[in-house]
Order: structure tokens, then C-alpha cells, then sequence
């Protein structure tokens, strides 16, 4: 197989570029000892270097420069993204740095950039961070997802209802996106970088539905910037939660033709993306949320392992194990790290006063002087009191047992 049939366009963050060069440098870590009254040193290898990776494109044509904002959006967003390398193939990296530049001329902009090798997740048969399974899991998820996808969508040589088809469904999901991040609010880079990706996907779409491993990456990076979004993390988990209980209202036609039975795997592989990369999202959030109380921890936890169940049930039945599986591991690892941080929490338990008090008074008498205000404030919101002043009695109010209440932050 010649060099040409294996190159593919590059590409970072779904954001496509046009390459004239690259270099690539690596070696080994390598510790050199010297010893008094000897000659030769003793060399220790400590392994392979991180590979870097240097890049020259350009990006050209009318609308430059609304592909080279969507670049530098790409290139500025906070973690690891994927590389699409024309020579290399699909590497996770880190941006390193780089420079664009354009001159008088105008039409093309021009960049240099360094990428640095991100690796993948190290298999520690010893024990993982308390807390960090889920991230893990949910990283590993992401990381497979594109080749997966590429592997079963396609468009090629179909007829065009199907990539009509796809093209409604992919603009839904754009949508359903879209009204999430505005339920959210953001601001600063999260949201530059979130409004670089939901632009770039309809503006390309045609183009990136002949290019699966583009499109897959696009939507994956879409997803991840939408969980950077918002003030709290109950605000995050709630846009996500809205993008994985998404449902597409366009009729679903009997596969009784080819290209009908193309129409509908092609609906299923991009509604699959969209769910398993939302998922993953909301897991990974799930599992660092700040919880007010053990009761809390374990509603959010089945809220989310309940949506696991029903996309590993639903890919089951349509005989899609590994897909299962895959589900099935995120859920385990979402309960794992909330019960190893749910240990440590305030559990809740039932009040009922005798007669209508101030919040303050039932803080002080049941948590003593110390973070009494704080108290007062946990038992209105908590109880949806009206005024703080006036907690009626005979009314059953949710209170944190006094273990470990000085330890909680709020959600």
C-alpha cells in the first residue's frame, strides 16, 4: 500500500487544515551517572520520550477566517484533543504552542504548531486515585469513540435521502446542543471555544459527513466543550443530562431497501456518538460533583447509572455487546468513586418541631455555635422555607446528622 492511499486530510479538534510540512522528534530518557576514579559513566534508561510533533499548514479561501478563528479557538481549549496527523494518523496530543500569521495579500492564514504525544491512560493494576475511575473510564470512551464510528458510518455511494437524512439528524443534535449551552450560561474561553465547534459543525457539514473520523471528532469536542460550560457543576450535569435523554422526532422508515437499511445504521451510529459521548460527560462530572449530604450523592448516582442501564440495555438488544460493555464499565466506575467519597458524608434524617421557629435557634440547638449560620441556611433552602425566621412546626424537615457536617460543601 503506497503513502498516498494511507494520507488523510489533517485536522485538530475536528477543525481541518491544509499541511505543507512536519517533524516529528522523540528519543529515549536516558540518567547518566559519573563515579570518582572511574572512567566510564553508567547510563540508566528510563524509557521513551514523549514525541512532539510540528506541523506547518495554512487554511485558505473566502471564509478564511472564520476557519481560522475556529482554529485558534481549537488550538487555545483548555486539555488534550485529537490530531488527525496526515501521515501519522489519530494521536491524542497537547498543544505546545504555535504561531499564525498572514500578510497583506490576505485569503490564507498560516501556522506552525507544536503538538506533544498526550498518551492514554496507564492500566494500573494496583490501584487508581480515589475518585478518578470514572475520569478514566469516561477519557477511554472518548478516545475510542471515532474509530469506532468511522468503522460503521458511511454515506458513500448512497442514495441522497440518506445523507439527507443524516444531515437532519446531525443539525438536531446541533440544536439540541445549542439550547443546552443557552440554558447554561458561560463565559470567557469555554464559551469561545463552545461557540468555535457549534458553528463549524453546520457550516461543514456537507464535508464532514465524507469524512467520519472528522465528523466523530467534531462532535466529541462539541459535547466536552458543552460540559465546560456554565457556573456550577449541577448547572453542567443538567445540559448533559438533556443532551443524553435526546430523541430525534423525524419518522423512522421500515429497512426494507439498501438504502434504507444504510438511512437507519447511520442513525443509529451518530445517535450512538451523541449519547455515549454525552454520557461520558455527565459521568465524569457526576463523579467530582460536590454533594451536600450522603442522600444527595446517591440520587445523582442513580439518576445517571439509570440512563447507563437503559443505553447498555438498548445496545444489548440491538446485539451491540462491546457497546454494552462499555456502558456497563462506566457505571461501575461511577459507583466505585461515589462510594469511596459518599463514606465520608452526612446522611439525612427527619425533624418534626413542636412549634414554628427561627432557623437559627434549630442550628444552634441541634449543630451547637460553630458554622451555625451556614446550618440555618442548608435547613431553609433544604425544607423550601419561605422566610428563615418562621420554620413551622409539625412540618417533617430534612436535617443533616451532625457527623461530618463541617466537612460538606454545598452542591
Amino acid at each position: 500500500m503506497s503513502w498516498r492511499s494511507e494520507y488523510q486530510p489533517g485536522s485538530f479538534r475536528g477543525v481541518a487544515f491544509r499541511t505543507e510540512g512536519h517533524e516529528r522528534s522523540g528519543g529515549r530518557r536516558v540518567a547518566t551517572f559519573e563515579f570518582p576514579a572511574r572512567d566510564t559513566p553508567l547510563t540508566e534508561d528510563l524509557g521513551r520520550r514523549a514525541r512532539e510533533y510540528s506541523v506547518d499548514c495554512h487554511i485558505v479561501g473566502a471564509d478564511y477566517r472564520l476557519r481560522r478563528d475556529a482554529l485558534l479557538d481549537a488550538l487555545e481549549a483548555a486539555g488534550p484533543g485529537l490530531l488527525v496527523h496526515p501521515w501519522h494518523g489519530q494521536i491524542m496530543v497537547v498543544v505546545l504552542d504555535f504561531t499564525q500569521s498572514e500578510d497583506q495579500a490576505g485569503g490564507i492564514a498560516t501556522f506552525r504548531i507544536s503538538f506533544g504525544e498526550a498518551g492514554q491512560p496507564v492500566a494500573a493494576p494496583a490501584a487508581i486515585p480515589a475518585g478518578q475511575a470514572t475520569a478514566i473510564e469516561a477519557a477511554a470512551q472518548h478516545n475510542a469513540a471515532p474509530a469506532l464510528f468511522a468503522g460503521r458510518f458511511s454515506i458513500d455511494g448512497a442514495a441522497g435521502f440518506v445523507e439527507a437524512a443524516s444531515s437532519r439528524l446531525l443539525a438536531g443534535m446541533v440544536e439540541a446542543t445549542q439550547i443546552a449551552a443557552g440554558l447554561q450560561g458561560g463565559a470567557g474561553p469555554a464559551l469561545r471555544a463552545f461557540d468555535a465547534g457549534l458553528r463549524y459543525l453546520p457550516a461543514n457539514m456537507a464535508a464532514l459527513l465524507r469524512a467520519p473520523l472528522n465528523l466523530a471528532s467534531a462532535t466529541i469536542g462539541m459535547v466536552s466543550a458543552l460540559a465546560l460550560l456554565g457556573p456550577a457543576p449541577r448547572t453542567r450535569i443538567a445540559g448533559l443530562t438533556r443532551l443524553v435523554d435526546w430523541q430525534p422526532g423525524d419518522p423512522v422508515f421500515p429497512e426494507r431497501t439498501p438504502s434504507r437499511t444504510r438511512e437507519a445504521e447511520n442513525r443509529r451510529t451518530l445517535l450512538w456518538l451523541f449519547h455515549s459521548s454525552a454520557v461520558a460527560e455527565l459521568a465524569r462530572l457526576a463523579a467530582a460533583a460536590p454533594f451536600a449530604s450522603y442522600d444527595d450523592a446517591i440520587a445523582l448516582r442513580d439518576a445517571v447509572t439509570t440512563r447507563l442501564d437503559t443505553l447498555a440495555i438498548d445496545a444489548a438488544d440491538r446485539g451491540e455487546d462491546a457497546q454494552a460493555d462499555a456502558y456497563d464499565r462506566l457505571r461501575r466506575a461511577l459507583v466505585r468513586d461515589i462510594a469511596t467519597r459518599g463514606s465520608t458524608l452526612a446522611r439525612l434524617h427527619t425533624l418534626t418541631l413542636a412549634t414554628t421557629e427561627p432557623a437559627l435557634v434549630i442550628a444552634n440547638r441541634i449543630y451547637g455555635r460553630a458554622g451555625v449560620d451556614g446550618r440555618a441556611a442548608d435547613i431553609a433552602a433544604r425544607n423550601r422555607i419561605a422566610h428563615p425566621g418562621f420554620v413551622p412546626g409539625a412540618m417533617p424537615l430534612q436535617m443533616l446528622t451532625l457527623e461530618g457536617v463541617g466537612d460538606q460543601v454545598a452542591a
